[in-house]
């Protein structure tokens, strides 16, 4: 069974969902199974598996809820695909992919066009580490501290997943 991953942001909850793409659909929530049900308006009735109680999903033009109602409460959802939401946290950080600064990850699927470091080097914070190409876009990647590069994971051709280490750096 495959599935779709989401990451769902509820007011400051941050919160994962995974769409099955069995009839009838299934979302999990942070592990939790829901069931289901597509109604007219463009809303679903999401409910835990199980359970009475349930939740007014509403969608948009492109099939993404934008708002969930639990007794006759609405609360707007901002939902991204996981890989969307991974580099949009990478970028966040200053295209470093990650905020620790002491391990640089891909933030999303692509391919290492340029190594630009090698194990030993010492770079500075905002050098160049990587350079990933990814929806036909070039993604410069960033040392979000001054070091010494520990160590080089990928090599230039290599395809990567989102979050993939790359490079890993020692602070100084």
């Amino acid at each position: 069974m495959s599935a779709r991953e989401f990451v769902v942001r509820v007011g400051e909850r941050e919160l994962v969902a995974r769409v099955t793409a069995s009839d009838p659909p299934v979302v999990i929530v942070d592990g939790v199974t829901h069931e289901v049900t597509a109604v007219a308006g463009g809303r679903s009735h999401v409910r835990v598996q199980g359970e009475v109680a349930q939740r007014i999903v509403t969608l948009d033009d492109r099939g993404l809820a934008t708002t969930a109602a639990l007794g006759g409460v609405a609360f707007p959802l901002d939902v991204r695909t996981a890989q969307a939401a991974a580099r949009d946290a990478a970028l966040a950080a200053g295209r470093t992919g990650g905020a620790g600064g002491g391990l640089v990850k891909a933030p999303m699927p692509g391919r290492v066009v340029r190594v630009l470091v090698s194990a030993g080097q010492s770079v500075e914070r905002g050098a160049p580490l990587v350079i990933v190409e990814a929806m036909k876009m070039e993604n410069e990647l960033l040392a979000a501290v001054a070091g010494t590069v520990k160590a080089v994971h990928v090599g230039e051709g290599v395809a990567v997943d989102a979050g993939q280490a790359l490079v890993e750096l020692d602070p100084s």
